[in-house]
């Protein structure tokens, strides 16, 4: 890791206990959540107050669980993840993106030019 050598935070701050590529690990749909109940309702209280019904958009780090407050109805909905089989069990997902950003970051543009047209979708896949 290669930090700007102005920062106040060692090189350390930044490891992971698990060094081995995220592929690896995302590799098995693990159907877990990584939040406890606190965290998620304050995240979807978040979403609530800031984007607004009718808005299209892109869930990064999407999986099986939405975040989203059900009551709100968007547009659109596409989901970037690493498990297939997480993204397909979505139901808030109308189209999805498999992609591993810490592998190929530019990719990043694949599905937002992706946000009309499906490139998977949970129902067809």
């Amino acid at each position: 890791m290669h930090l700007d050598p102005a920062s106040p935070f060692p090189a350390s701050a930044f490891r992971r206990l698990d060094e081995n590529p995220d592929a690896e690990f995302y590799r098995q749909p693990r159907f877990v959540t990584h939040l406890d109940e606190p965290a998620l309702a304050a995240v979807t209280q978040l979403y609530r107050e800031y984007f607004k019904p009718g808005s299209v958009l892109l869930d990064l780090m999407s999986s099986w669980v939405s975040h989203l407050p059900a009551e709100v109805a968007y547009a659109r909905v596409v989901g970037l993840g690493m498990n297939e089989q997480e993204l397909r069990a979505n139901p808030r997902l109308q189209a999805y993106v498999v992609q591993d950003l810490n592998h190929t970051p530019s990719c990043l543009l694949r599905p937002l030019n992706l946000m009309e047209r499906p490139f998977a979708s949970p129902s067809t896949t």
